[in-house]
């Protein structure tokens, strides 16, 4: 399995080591523009895809997404067969409306909490973070590149973390974890410190504070700690 993502996570990580961002975040905005592309392109008409697009409909950030993208049509065509299959999630009142309601509201609320896109790119960013795992115990040139990072979101490392533990012996664990702990807490204290240096710089007392690189502090604190820049 970790071979089918080798290629994708070792091109992430080696583009990171220049732009400083989040392996992990590149990878989930590939894996989401891929989604998107095939949905509203390719996959729209594969009888499979739209069963599921039709019981699962998405989560209101990808509905933005897919309403920006200047393709109304193949949306339009997802959400009419989509909304014919939440229409016949509601079921006439009958003698029982009280049963009807529950009912209505059980498979209402459930298609209201899952999303075709989030689903898909769920499925393979865990394999992604696998293939991570896998090649950092196994690849010194992957290790390489891992320890060149700036650095990883907040949610991203813990997923890094979880995966290693769960397929790593102790001792070898032991030694990912210590070069991740290096890596982590230089970007933590990094940005900690723009962000002290931003505070700052609307105290006049602290007119002489360097900020001119700390004027992104805010941006790259959210997207430390979410995993998301603010929009």
């Amino acid at each position: 399995m970790e071979q089918i993502y080798t290629i994708p996570v070792n091109e992430a990580f080696e583009k990171c080591i220049e732009t400083k961002e989040c392996p992990f975040c590149q990878l989930e905005d590939e894996l989401e523009s891929n989604e998107i592309d095939l949905i509203l392109g390719a996959s729209m008409m594969e009888p499979d895809v739209r069963k599921k697009t039709n019981k699962m409909g998405f989560c209101r950030s990808h509905y933005k997404i897919m309403f920006t993208a200047a393709k109304k049509l193949p949306l339009a065509l997802i959400l009419e067969s989509h909304l014919s299959e939440v229409c016949d999630m509601m079921p006439a009142p009958g003698i029982l409306p009280a049963v009807s309601g529950k009912s209505a509201a059980k498979k209402l609320s459930e298609v209201s909490s899952t999303c075709y896109v989030c689903s898909r790119m769920e499925y393979n960013f865990s394999r992604m973070l696998d293939t991570a795992a896998y090649l950092w115990e196994t690849d010194e040139d992957f290790r390489r590149k891992c320890k060149k990072q700036q650095g990883y979101c907040v949610p991203h490392t813990a997923r890094f973390i979880s995966a290693a533990k769960d397929r790593m012996k102790s001792k070898r664990f032991g030694e990912f974890y210590t070069a991740l702990y290096s890596v982590e807490k230089k970007h933590i204290e990094g940005i900690s410190d723009k962000l002290s240096r931003f505070v700052k710089s609307f105290d006049y007392r602290y007119a002489n504070v360097p900020v001119d690189d700390a004027k992104d502090a805010v941006e790259k604190t959210v997207a430390l700690i979410s995993g998301k820049k603010p929009k």
